[in-house]
């Protein structure tokens, strides 16, 4: 390896390090807790070096805000390529969605802007149309299925999106007793009651 591949495996590992070194902030006091300063205090850098990677702690936000989305719509994706019958494939991505969230709470909130996270992410939102196109191609695909009118799908993803959404966060400020498993219990009879809706003729 030259010294020019070593630099940039090194700006690379510093780069992943001050993004882990912000989650792992979030994860034990929440991002309002997370700044520059701690952030470099964490791993042992000056502010002035964390500014060579990022503009601020925006900056620094929209970048895992991008790998969050990416890695919610792997997830989603991945439920649905499993299940060759288009309900069992929703049901999955529905579920995919929560343990995403319960595994990765720190991106999710920054994602949809919970825990104290409160910055413009409108650059991002084609981001999150990727997991909304997802979502509808699913649904539509029920609907053909069931030899339904496949108008009106965008109203049922937001219907969809809003209920998961909704129960995660719930679940994350601690207001649904029993928390996560109980909030993908819920998440699960709320997306079967939307599929039986649905699919009335």
């Amino acid at each position: 390896m030259g010294i020019k591949e070593r630099r940039q495996r090194q700006r690379q590992q510093l780069r992943d390090g001050i993004l882990s070194a912000a989650r792992e902030i979030a994860s034990a006091e929440g991002w309002r807790a997370v700044t520059i300063r701690r952030i470099a205090e964490r791993i042992e850098y000056s502010p002035p070096v964390l500014y060579e990677y990022f503009d601020s702690k925006e900056d620094l936000l929209l970048e895992l805000v991008r790998i969050g989305y990416a890695a919610q719509l792997g997830a989603v994706e991945s439920a649905r390529e499993a299940s060759a019958e288009p309900e069992e494939a929703l049901l999955a991505m529905s579920r995919a969605w929560c343990r995403f969230a319960f595994d990765s709470p720190d991106l999710y909130q920054a994602m949809y802007g919970l825990g104290g996270v409160s910055f413009p992410v409108a650059e991002l939102q084609k981001e999150g149309e990727k997991i909304a196109e997802a979502t509808g191609g699913a649904i539509g695909e029920v609907l053909t299925k069931n030899g339904m009118d496949t108008t009106g799908v965008r109203d049922k993803v937001v219907l969809a999106w809003g209920t998961l959404h909704g129960l995660v966060a719930l679940a994350m400020a601690g207001r649904i007793t029993g928390g996560e498993e109980e909030a993908e219990r819920l998440v699960d009879r709320a997306m079967r009651d939307y599929l039986a809706a649905w699919t009335e003729a």
